[in-house]
């Protein structure tokens, strides 16, 4: 069995995002032994024809819901650990190795890797308090985009369980806050690995949105949803 299940969200709407994901996937094969990692693409153009080097490709009938994709990609989930990851990443060797290690050392029950690249649409405070973290600590806490990162966070078989389904009110922006905000009501213990070298370059697929028009409403305007429910 793999020890790590990996879920890709992407919109191929051009051979420019194609190239992208399927760099990302490339080098997450790459950057450990063979076998460790079981690959779920979740398709969201309805047209594309792209296949990529995935274990399980899923283009959902439903419209782009990314909670509802996530959900989607879950029931393909087997093995130990599981991991959410965006297309537009690029995996240092040995990435997992040492996060799968701060696991087991630190009793975590989420992770997120730091990017050693600068990312861009992340305020710059919190961005380069992230990038400049020491390879050698782990640090706990639920900080979004510091040391809770939604662009790739890991989690153990027994959290993806109980934290799955995800709340499909969150179409896009806020389902991160959503989920930390979940993982504190369990005591779950979340950590930023900043051995954990993972590249995030940022927001390569939002045009996506805004060409179809559908930017605002899956971003700034939930914010409503996340103060109606958490207060």
């Amino acid at each position: 069995m793999t020890e790590l299940d990996v879920i890709f969200l992407t919109n191929t709407a051009d051979q420019g995002i194609y190239q992208m994901t399927k760099n990302a996937i490339q080098s997450l094969r790459d950057s450990e032994e063979p076998g460790k990692f079981k690959i779920i693409v979740i398709e969201s153009n309805k047209t594309s024809t792209y296949k990529y080097d995935a274990d399980e490709q899923i283009h959902p009938k439903e419209d782009f819901n990314y909670n509802t994709y996530l959900n989607i990609g879950s029931k393909y989930c087997d093995s130990d650990y599981s991991a959410v990851s965006n297309n537009d990443v690029i995996f240092r060797k040995n990435w997992w190795t040492k996060m799968k290690q701060s696991f087991i050392e630190h009793n975590l029950d989420t992770a997120s890797p730091k990017s050693p690249t600068e990312q861009f649409g992340i305020v710059q405070r919190v961005e380069m308090k992230h990038r400049y973290t020491p390879i050698t600590k782990v640090v706990e806490g639920y900080e979004v985009a510091y040391t809770f990162c939604g662009w790739f966070w890991a989690m153990k078989k027994d959290v993806r369980e109980w934290l799955f389904p995800l709340d499909e009110q969150f179409s896009f922006f806020y389902q991160d806050n959503d989920i930390v905000m979940r993982l504190k009501e369990k005591n779950c213990k979340h950590a930023l690995v900043g051995g954990s070298l993972v590249e995030h370059f940022g927001q390569r697929s939002h045009k996506i949105l805004h060409q179809n028009g559908t930017y605002l409403k899956h971003t700034f305007a939930l914010e409503k949803n996340f103060h109606q429910k958490w207060g």
